[in-house]
C-alpha cells in the first residue's frame, strides 16, 4: 500500500483522540421492517444497500390475452419463420444462512463513516443472535453501543499512539528491544521494564472505556518474537492485578512463522495458566477474496493450533482484522457477503475461533463496509436471501392495440 501504510493512516486518526473516553450512546433504533415484494424494477426500502431481503419472487409483466388474430402490416408474412422470442433467464436466488451455531463475523471499526451501525446492532440482539464481536481502534464508541444491545458481544480494543501531557506522540504498536530506538519519553533495558512502562501509558485510557473485554497491544508487529512473548508475560501479570484480559500477538497475515512457534506457545501456556486472555491474529488475502486465499494466509491459523495443542497451550482465537485485496477497496454487497459466509463455514470448523473482525467500519483506502451493515444483520440474524433480477426482454415489436 506503499509508504503510507495502514498504521500510518491510524496513527493520523488517532491525534483527534480525546483523552476523554467515549460517552455511551443510550439510543436504541428498533428492528428494521422487512421491504415489500419487489417489482420488475425493484426498490428497497434500505438505501444503505442494493441487497433486498424480500423473500418473494420478483413480478413479470403480464402478457396480454387476444380474442382474435391481430391484423397488423407488421405480423410476419405467412410462410416466413418467425423471429425467436426473446427469453429472460433468472439466476436462482441465493440463499446465505449462517452455520448452525451461529455467525462469528463480527466488525472492526476505525474512525469515519458508519451509518447504519445503530440498526445493524438492534436488528442482530433482537433477533436473538447479537453480533459475536466488535474490534475498535481509539475509536470505542461502536462497542459502548454494542454492548448497550447486548452484553454478549465479545468487545476488543487497541490503542494506536498516546500523548502524554499533548507534547508527544508515543506509537504504541511494536516496542522493540533496547538495542534499537525505543519511543520518546521512554527508556528500558528488559521487555520486563518496558511492559510496566507500556501499561503505564495505556492503562488511563483503559480505564475510560470500560465496557471493553479484550486489550490488544501491539499490532502486527511480525519479528523479535521471543522479545515480545517476554514482553506479554510481564504485561498479563501487570493487566490481571487491575482485571484487564489481554489480546496476545496480532501478528499480520502469514505470520507468525514456524519457527518461532515456541515463542508463540510458552506465551500462550501463560495465559492458559489464568487470567482468561486470548489470541489475536490477521488473516487476509493480498490479492483477491478470502475465498481464494491460499491456506497458508486465509486459515493459516489451524497449523499454528496444531502446534499448540500438542503442547497444551490452546487458548480462544480472534481473528481481529479479516478482509480482501489486502484491506483495499470494499468488493460490494453481494460479493462481500458471500466471501464472508465462505470464511464463517470455515470458522465455524474449530470451537476456538471466538469470531472475526471484517475489515473495516470507517474510513480506510475506500474499504468502509457500511453498504453492507443492512445484509450482515440479515445474515447474522437467520438468513440472507440476495435476489438475482431478470434482465429485461424486447419482444420483436408487433404493432396492435397494445403499441399503439
Amino acid at each position: 500500500m506503499g509508504s503510507f501504510n495502514r498504521r500510518h493512516f491510524l496513527k493520523l486518526s488517532a491525534t483527534l483522540l480525546v483523552t476523554a473516553g467515549c460517552q455511551s450512546v443510550l439510543k436504541q433504533i428498533g428492528q428494521i421492517l422487512p421491504t415489500t415484494t419487489p417489482t420488475a424494477a425493484p426498490t428497497s426500502t434500505r438505501t444503505s444497500s442494493p441487497v433486498s431481503t424480500s423473500t418473494t419472487a420478483p413480478s413479470v409483466l403480464p402478457t396480454p390475452t387476444v380474442s382474435a388474430p391481430l391484423q397488423s402490416p407488421l405480423v410476419t408474412p405467412q410462410g416466413a419463420e418467425p423471429a425467436p422470442k426473446a427469453i429472460a433467464t433468472v439466476e436462482p436466488d441465493l440463499k446465505l444462512t449462517p452455520p448452525p451455531g451461529g455467525s462469528k463475523i463480527g466488525l472492526h471499526v476505525v474512525f469515519g463513516s458508519r451509518d447504519g451501525i445503530d440498526e445493524f446492532l438492534s436488528r442482530c440482539a433482537g433477533a436473538g443472535r447479537p453480533v459475536p464481536l466488535v474490534k475498535c481502534v481509539d475509536d470505542f464508541e461502536v462497542a459502548f453501543k454494542a454492548k448497550h444491545v447486548s452484553d454478549k458481544t465479545l468487545t476488543v480494543g487497541r490503542v494506536n499512539a498516546v500523548f502524554p501531557q499533548r507534547k508527544v506522540e508515543v506509537d504504541m504498536q511494536a516496542w522493540e528491544p533496547p538495542e534499537f530506538k525505543p519511543p520518546p519519553g521512554t527508556r528500558y533495558t528488559t521487555a520486563q521494564e518496558a511492559a510496566q512502562q507500556y501499561y503505564a501509558l495505556v492503562k488511563p485510557t483503559w480505564q475510560l472505556n470500560p465496557v471493553i473485554d479484550v486489550w490488544e497491544t501491539f499490532n502486527e508487529y511480525s519479528g523479535n518474537w521471543d522479545w515480545q512473548a517476554d514482553f506479554y508475560i510481564a504485561l498479563m501479570d501487570l493487566a490481571e492485578a487491575d482485571g484487564y484480559r489481554l489480546g496476545l500477538w496480532s501478528a499480520s497475515a502469514g505470520n507468525p512463522p514456524e519457527e518461532v512457534y515456541p515463542a508463540i506457545a510458552r506465551t500462550c501456556q501463560r495465559a492458559k495458566a489464568h487470567g482468561n486472555h486470548i489470541m489475536c491474529l490477521h488473516e487476509y488475502n493480498l490479492d483477491g477474496l478470502l475465498k481464494d486465499a491460499p491456506k497458508n494466509m486465509v486459515t493459516r491459523y489451524r497449523q499454528l493450533y496444531q502446534y499448540l495443542r500438542q503442547q497444551d497451550a490452546v487458548i480462544p482465537l480472534v481473528i481481529s482484522e479479516a478482509g480482501e485485496n489486502a484491506g483495499g477497496k470494499f468488493t460490494g454487497v453481494e460479493t462481500f457477503m458471500q466471501d464472508f459466509a465462505w470464511y464463517d463455514q470455515k470458522l465455524s470448523r474449530d470451537d476456538y475461533v471466538i469470531g472475526c473482525a471484517a475489515w473495516t467500519l470507517g474510513d480506510w483506502s475506500g474499504a468502509n463496509i457500511q453498504a453492507a451493515l443492512p445484509a450482515l444483520g440479515d445474515y447474522i440474524s437467520g438468513e440472507l436471501i440476495i435476489h438475482h433480477y431478470p434482465p429485461r426482454a424486447y419482444l420483436p415489436l408487433i404493432a396492435n392495440e397494445y403499441t399503439q
